[in-house]
């Protein structure tokens, strides 16, 4: 059995009962198990396997949510359900930060509990367990609070982000954007952008040269208004040309593009890499929000991994990470959308250009291998601050 997975309760935590068990273990605390954030599979789940290899630094993942609670959470009511399960997960948490006695260190992807303040966090520091604090989005601001469920929205702290930055051994983030906010409160930031596992996201062969044009979005049902950015552009470009607008989501948009073929992907972890590469120009639009400044951009990075040229919104993440004509396309305004993909469309060398250099980008920058390394440099540096 892959270390890189979650122990369930009852499962034996490594070596003895105290102290440090063994050099280059951590235990990691997540909100979901594995497999279905993609925060957590494309960070450090992703890196889970790389730093085992290279670094013999082994993860062991324990989610906060039970199967239980992953199972009702999204629902339409069934409250008191969800109440138990929630309440009996965060009591289970107890048993989880008395095993991190027994590793070096502690990872926490935004934090250790979905409900409440900083309480487990800093039974930890006070413990002398160094952790390591990892996000990927701008966890400290109400707006990325789910609204599907009302009452546990109101029980989530997001405030609480303060607090960890300032009690983790350090922090390690998605972007600048996020960097910025965790410096003011932790000199010890690293940023290690989100990354792409190539080995599962080789270059592929783009859709048919011929008519019609294929354009790409993916994302879940909770970013589908950051998808509405691009309609007015593709709905002009859909009146010039055959065009084929493919979302692949776990949910269909509200309504069609009007005057393309639209075509519906329900999102698979199976699978994912041959539905993002199969396009001829994947997009990434986002509203030009606070929130959406601290997006790591992992779509376009999908995309890019392909070898598909990308048009982006020019928001948080993705102005660092697209050169305008050399690996995809900066859009902000609709005529500068339907320009840029008018563009695209009409050269298939252009493409091939533009997507080379985009998949050069992740390799050189992005790719998994080269930013679990990094994340191991982080490790190592608490490990070796926790000997001194």
């Amino acid at each position: 059995m892959d270390r890189a997975t979650a122990l369930h309760d009852g499962a034996k935590a490594p070596g003895p009962a105290r102290g440090v068990a063994r050099p280059g273990r951590l235990i990691v605390f997540t909100v979901k198990p594995p497999g279905v954030s993609p925060g957590q599979r494309f960070r450090l789940e992703q890196w889970a396997p790389y730093v085992r290899e290279r670094d013999g630094i082994e993860m062991d993942f324990v989610p906060f949510e039970s199967p239980e609670l992953t199972s009702v959470l999204y629902e339409t009511g069934r409250t008191a359900e969800k109440a138990l399960w929630v309440l009996r997960d965060f009591l289970r948490r107890a048993a989880h930060v008395v095993r991190a006695r027994r590793y070096d260190a502690a990872v926490i992807y935004r934090e250790a509990s979905l409900i409440g303040p900083a309480i487990w966090e800093r039974v930890l520091a006070r413990a002398g367990i160094p952790f390591i604090l990892d996000f990927d989005d701008a966890i400290w601001m109400p707006t990325q609070v789910s609204k599907a469920n009302g009452l546990f929205a109101k029980l989530h702290f997001v405030g609480k982000t303060s607090t960890l930055c300032r009690l983790a051994s350090a922090v390690t983030v998605g972007n600048e954007f996020l960097a910025r906010y965790a410096r003011e409160r932790n000199p010890s930031t690293f940023v290690l952008p989100t990354s792409i596992d190539l080995k599962a996201y080789p270059v592929r062969q783009e859709a048919s040269p011929a008519e019609p044009f294929v354009v790409s979005w993916s994302g879940s049902m909770h970013t589908l208004y950051n998808f509405e950015e691009a309609r007015p552009a593709l709905e002009r470009l859909a009146q010039r040309r055959r065009l084929v607008v493919k979302v692949i989501c776990n949910n269909p948009p509200s309504r069609p593009i009007a005057g393309a073929e639209n075509v519906f992907v329900p999102w698979r972890e199976q699978g994912e890499a041959d539905a993002i590469g199969d396009t001829h120009v994947g997009i990434m639009p986002l509203q030009d929000e606070p929130y959406m400044r601290g997006k790591c951009g992992l779509k376009a990075l999908q995309f890019m991994a392909t070898g598909r040229p990308v048009v982006v919104s020019p928001v948080g993440m993705n102005s660092d990470l697209i050169q305008s004509g050399r690996n995809g396309f900066l859009a902000r305004t609709p005529d500068e959308w339907v320009d840029a993909l008018e563009m695209l469309a009409a050269s298939p060398e252009l493409r091939r250009r533009l997507g080379r250099a985009a998949r050069s980008t992740i390799e050189e920058g992005y790719a998994g291998s080269v930013v679990a390394a990094r994340f191991a440099d982080v490790v190592e540096r608490v490990r070796a601050a926790r000997r001194r």
